[in-house]
């Protein structure tokens, strides 16, 4: 025991390192219930040690304590725990943003709430067998019209929602940018505030520490990170593949829009790089399944698609692969496929709303357009030289055309399209608009053949009208008529199809450009379903449920055969099914993963209260015990001073 009046200091410091005990537990039991708080602990320590007497040749010193003192208070936090939990709290992310958009799908076809698309789709059906039977009868003739309209207006509620949805997705991507930084932001004050305050090695930034470990385990929802502590108590981490928070600076996230959308990329404009270059958003590798953030943008997507995005196999019946020419023409086709094949199941498969949007959309063009080219049969026509309406304006041509002999063509967009090589040291390209020889698009390449489609007056039926009108068809589309009446060479009418709206823009059978035809709307008798002698066409409507019930595409030729609309849309609807099963249970275990985790630090980090109060009760009796010591010191000197006086 210390001498004299260093007995005191014994005293005191009990009465000091209990009265911090005592705060301390007081401040764990205060936050129990505080999200993100970790639990506190004392550390205790001797204090200074005085020696009296002796010298250093001399080992008979004696040597005094000061009492207590406290070395730290420190976190109970599991470092290990927390990376593991922010890990799978990335995944857990990634796969729950996918798996949300998965559920507005069927959401959006109804499968799951009894008003479905495949009702919408089997009565239009019944209507045209029905029609079959009887071609002339108004009433069947009323059906078919009424079922068609109700599948154009189910189609396009289901185009609007997911359109709606991709734009609530893109908001959503807006929302994950802002959070991201504002986490950035905050990261980095609390790193300046912690390293202020341990800066001095007097004490901890404990509750700023837990704010930071916070707004680490939020931010690890969004994006993939990794981070680590430096001297100081500063962290840095790296999120997207860049230093997001350093000691100097955090990174600001923002975002650019595509060329012809309005749907956003985050960007890092200090790297001047995207936040998730294309083959890494893409990516098949599972250790790149983490972040909400690249969740969403699989889900949505970052391009613009329609049913010609979905590749359609070339039929080997279709060519005569005894000769050449049919040979080469197949290699061509199947060339364009696999290319096309390759982009969809790198951008579009991937990507929930745009696998839908294609799906739905080649489904209603195949229904659309197969009902159509009944009513109203057509035939190629190549000219060397493109027609021109009554008013000496060129008619736009199906395709145009072209073999050249340098490779390079570009488009309207200036880029650089690919030509088939046809192995004589020329290039073979068609497309639905003028290519040039330049990229600045100053010069047209010369067309080798416009390919235009007409009526065909040798297989074509007509109304029940006076007029006996001829290509009628029960789908039209916005602003576009389907013909433009001219004369042909001997003087006789032809119909040319045609491919540009009033505006002068390419018109396409695709959603939110179909509409039912007013002409047939207004007046059935004009649907073509009759003979030139006003007879019923009973071959015309077994080509109808022949034109349905035959082959039309897969929603993907590497998963399924070739199904008629029925089986198309089953099997699309099932890979949705299947993969939103899938999704389901990627999200169930990762809840399992993180809950456990968190759990973990629960168990090691939370504040238990019974535990608490026993501390409480402890460091109460260290009071007092310290208490009644100084209390017998302080007497025991007033007596020894009292005694020396007298």
């Amino acid at each position: 025991m210390a001498n004299g009046m260093a007995s005191l200091f014994v005293g005191a410091s009990g009465l000091k390192s209990a009265q911090t005990a005592l705060n301390t537990t007081a401040h764990n039991l205060s936050n129990i219930n505080t999200e993100g708080y970790t639990r506190q602990q004392i550390a205790f320590r001797d204090t200074h040690y005085l020696r009296i007497g002796g010298s250093y040749a001399s080992p008979s010193a004696s040597v005094y304590g000061l009492g207590v003192g406290i070395s730290e208070i420190r976190r109970i936090r599991d470092e290990f725990i927390d990376k593991a939990y922010r890990t799978e709290n990335g995944r857990l992310g990634y796969y729950s943003n996918q798996y949300k958009a998965i559920e507005e799908v069927e959401d959006q076809f109804g499968e799951l709430q009894g008003v479905t698309f495949q009702d919408a789709l089997n009565n239009l059906y019944t209507a045209i067998n029905e029609l079959s039977k009887e071609p002339a009868s108004t009433v069947k003739r009323s059906s078919l019209i009424q079922n068609a309209s109700a599948l154009v207006t189910r189609s396009d509620a289901i185009y609007s929602g997911l359109k709606d949805y991709q734009e609530t997705l893109n908001i959503d991507v807006a929302n994950a940018i802002n959070k991201i930084n504002a986490y950035g932001e905050k990261i980095f004050s609390l790193n300046k505030q912690i390293a202020k305050i341990e800066g001095t090695g007097v004490e901890n930034a404990n509750d700023l520490r837990d704010q930071r470990d916070k707004a680490l385990d939020e931010l690890s929802e969004y994006i993939d990170i990794s981070y680590y502590e430096v001297q100081g108590g500063e962290i840095y981490v790296n999120a997207g593949g860049v230093p997001f928070v350093t000691m100097s600076s955090y990174t600001q996230m923002s975002s650019r829009t595509n060329d012809d959308s309005t749907l956003l990329n985050p960007t890092w404009p200090a790297f001047e790089r995207d936040v998730y270059p294309e083959t890494e958003l893409y990516s098949a590798l599972t250790d790149k399944d983490k972040g909400g953030l690249k969740g969403t943008l699989l889900a949505r997507g970052s391009i613009e698609v329609d049913y010609t995005d979905i590749p359609v196999k070339p039929d080997k019946a279709d060519y005569d692969l005894t000769t050449a020419d049919g040979k080469a023409a197949y290699d061509k086709d199947y060339a364009k496929y696999q290319e096309k094949q390759e982009y969809y199941n790198k951008y579009i498969e991937p990507s929930v709303i745009l696998s839908a949007l294609a799906g739905v959309d080649k489904l209603m063009n195949g229904i659309v357009t197969k009902i159509n080219d009944v009513l109203c049969p057509e035939k190629d026509m190549k000219l060397t030289t493109a027609l021109t309406d009554e008013n000496g304006n060129e008619i736009m041509p199906n395709s145009y055309s072209y073999t050249v002999s340098d490779a390079v063509l570009y488009d309207k967009y200036k880029n650089e399209v690919k030509g088939f090589d046809n192995g004589d040291g020329t290039y073979s390209y068609e497309s639905s608009e003028p290519l040039y020889t330049d990229k600045d698009l100053k010069n047209k390449a010369d067309v080798t053949s416009y390919n235009y489609t007409v009526l065909d007056m040798d297989k074509t039926d007509y109304g029940m009208d006076e007029d006996k009108t001829v290509g009628t068809e029960i789908f039209g589309r916005l602003n576009t008529k389907r013909y433009i009446k001219m004369k042909d060479a001997n003087g006789n009418d032809m119909y040319v199809h045609n491919n540009q709206n009033e505006k002068g823009d390419r018109s396409e059978y695709k959603l939110g450009n179909i509409i039912m035809n007013s002409v047939a709307e207004q007046d059935i008798a004009k649907i073509p379903m009759t003979t030139l002698q006003g007879k019923e066409d009973m071959a015309k409507g077994q080509e109808l449920i022949d034109a349905w019930n035959g082959d039309f595409a897969s929603i993907n030729p590497q998963m399924y055969a070739v199904g008629n609309f029925s089986t198309y849309y089953n099997n699309f609807i099932g890979e949705f099914s299947t993969v939103g099963k899938v999704l389901y249970n990627y999200v169930d275990h990762q809840q399992t993963m993180v809950d456990g985790y968190d759990d973990q630090r629960l168990q090691s980090e939370g504040v238990a209260s019974d535990e608490e109060l026993e501390k409480m009760i402890k460091y109460q009796q260290a009071y007092n015990a310290s208490s009644r010591y100084v209390n017998v010191i302080s007497e025991m000197l007033e007596h020894i001073v009292t005694a020396l006086g007298s």
